[in-house]
C-alpha cells in the first residue's frame, strides 16, 4: 500500500514519515511531500478560509497533486483534499487528517467515492485544556495586562475588575462542549475546588464531578464560561445577544475553540456594558485582527493569536496517534477516528 504524507510548517514531512513507521513495518511504502508556505501567517490565513468555506476554498498546487496521484492513503494536516485532488487519485482508499477538524477534506465527495476519512480527535486536547486554564487565570488575575504595563514602565495594580478579583475555589465553571478538551478543562478546574457545570447534548457519560445542565442554567449560574464545542450549523453563533443577556453579571468568558461559535458584536456589547466582567480570547472572526479591531480595544479582554493547540508535543505525536488507529483497518476493526462510517470503502 502506498502512503503519501503532505507536510507543512507545523508538521513537516519527515515527522509524518516517522509517525507511520508501523505501516512501513507491514510492507507499505511511505512517501512525503512538503506543502510550502512563506510564513506561518500565510498557512493560518489559508486554514481560516478553509475552516469557513470548506476544502474547495483553496486551489491545491499542481506539484502536490502530482505527488499524491498514485497514493492509496493520503495523510494531511492542513493541506486541503478537494474534489480535484480526489479525482486525480484513482487508487485512493483512505484520507487521514492529523487534527480533530477535517474541514479541509471534501468528506461528502470522498464518501461518494467510497473513501474512508479519518481524523485525530484529541491530538491537542491537553494543549488546549492547559491553555484555556492559563487564559482564564490570566484574565481574572490581570496577569497579561500587568505584565504589559510593567514592561512599559507603568506600575498598575487596578484593572477593570479591581473590586471583584476572585479566587477560583468555590466559584462555578460552566463548560460548553464536553469532548476531550472540555473534560480535560473540567478536570483541571475541579482541581481548583470549583463547581463544574456542563452542557453537551451529545455526550452521555461524564465524570461524577460534572453536573450536566441546560444552556440557560450554564448562563445563569457560571462565574466562568468556557467554549469547547465543535462549530457546525447547530452551534454557529450560539453565544449571541440572547444568551449573553442571561449570563450571571460579572462572569468571565473564555474562548479557545472557534470564533464562529460567538456573535462578536454581542460579545463586545456585553463586555462594554460589564455584563461580562472580562473575556479571554484566542480566536477571532478576522485573523490576524487589525489594531482597531473592536474586541482588542477593550480594557477587560486578554487576547492571544490562535495559540491554544500549538505545542510541540501535540504536533509531533499526531502522526503516531493517527497511524496507530488507521492500521487497524488490516484486521477489519472499525475505528472511532473514522468520520464517514457510511462510506462503502
Amino acid at each position: 500500500m502506498k502512503i503519501v504524507g503532505i507536510g507543512d510548517l507545523l508538521i513537516p514531512a519527515n515527522v509524518i514519515a516517522a509517525g507511520f513507521e508501523n505501516f512501513t513495518a507491514e510492507g507499505s511504502t511511505v512517501q512525503t511531500v512538503n506543502w510550502y508556505q512563506d510564513s506561518y501567517e500565510e498557512l493560518q490565513h489559508i486554514n481560516l478560509q478553509v475552516e469557513k468555506n470548506g476544502s474547495e476554498a483553496y486551489t491545491v498546487p499542481d506539484e502536490i497533486i502530482e505527488a499524491v496521484k498514485d497514493a492509496e492513503i493520503i495523510i494531511t494536516q492542513f493541506c486541503p483534499i478537494s474534489r480535484k485532488v480526489i479525482d486525480a487519485c484513482k487508487n485512493l482508499k483512505f484520507i487521514g487528517v492529523l487534527r480533530s477538524g477535517y474541514e479541509n477534506v471534501n468528506v461528502k465527495y470522498a464518501t461518494e467515492k467510497g473513501i474512508l476519512v479519518y481524523h485525530t480527535p484529541g491530538r491537542n486536547a491537553t494543549a488546549v485544556a492547559d491553555f484555556t486554564v492559563g487564559m482564564l487565570i490570566s484574565e481574572c488575575r490581570n496577569i497579561a495586562k500587568s505584565h504589559r504595563n510593567l514592561k512599559n514602565g507603568q506600575w498598575v495594580r487596578d484593572y477593570a475588575n479591581a473590586a471583584v478579583v476572585p479566587d477560583l475555589s468555590n466559584k462555578t465553571a460552566g463548560i460548553i462542549g464536553l469532548g476531550q478538551v472540555g473534560q480535560k478543562v473540567a478536570q483541571r478546574l475541579h482541581g481548583f475546588d470549583m463547581t463544574i457545570l456542563g452542557y453537551d447534548p451529545y455526550v452521555k457519560k461524564v465524570p461524577e464531578y460534572i453536573k450536566m445542565v441546560s444552556l440557560e442554567e450554564i448562563a445563569q449560574n457560571a462565574d466562568f464560561l468556557t467554549m469547547h464545542t465543535r462549530l457546525d450549523k447547530a452551534t454557529e453563533r450560539m453565544i449571541n445577544a440572547d444568551f449573553l443577556r442571561m449570563v450571571k453579571p460579572g462572569a468571565y468568558f473564555i474562548n479557545t475553540a472557534r470564533s464562529g461559535l460567538v456573535d462578536e458584536k454581542a460579545l463586545y456589547e456585553a463586555l462594554s456594558s460589564r455584563q461580562l466582567i472580562g473575556a479571554a480570547l484566542d480566536v477571532f472572526d478576522v485573523e490576524p485582527p487589525p489594531k482597531d479591531y473592536p474586541l482588542l480595544t477593550l480594557d477587560n479582554v486578554t487576547v492571544t493569536p490562535h495559540l491554544a493547540g500549538g505545542t510541540v508535543d501535540a504536533f509531533l505525536n499526531s502522526p503516531k496517534l493517527l497511524a496507530k488507529e488507521m492500521i487497524r483497518y488490516r484486521t477489519g476493526e472499525m475505528s472511532g477516528f473514522i468520520v464517514n462510517k457510511q462510506s462503502k470503502g
